[in-house]
């Protein structure tokens, strides 16, 4: 018997080489990357919220979002505990 990487020792006629099933690398812990990023916000603690802007708001932020090199989230998450949040 060869392995699978093994390519001097010929194959005799009639007999099928052994199919190699096992997987490189370390074994996966979610099952698809949707599973993966539940498991990130349920971990983070992180809830989904959806906002409507103007366009032309939008636009304003996402070209200081790029000369920044922000996140929104993280932009948003600041501005509503240190302005709305904050303590008078």
């Amino acid at each position: 018997m060869r392995t699978a990487d093994d390519t001097q020792t010929l194959e005799l006629p009639g007999i099928k080489p052994p199919m190699v099933t096992k997987k490189r690398g370390r074994k996966a812990i979610y099952a698809n990357a949707a599973a993966r990023q539940r498991a990130y916000v349920a971990r983070n603690g992180l809830v989904v919220m959806t906002v409507q802007l103007p366009e032309a708001l939008h636009a304003d932020f996402m070209a200081w979002l790029k000369f920044k090199d922000k996140q929104q989230s993280a932009v948003v998450a600041h501005l509503i505990r240190t302005q709305l949040l904050r303590k008078r």
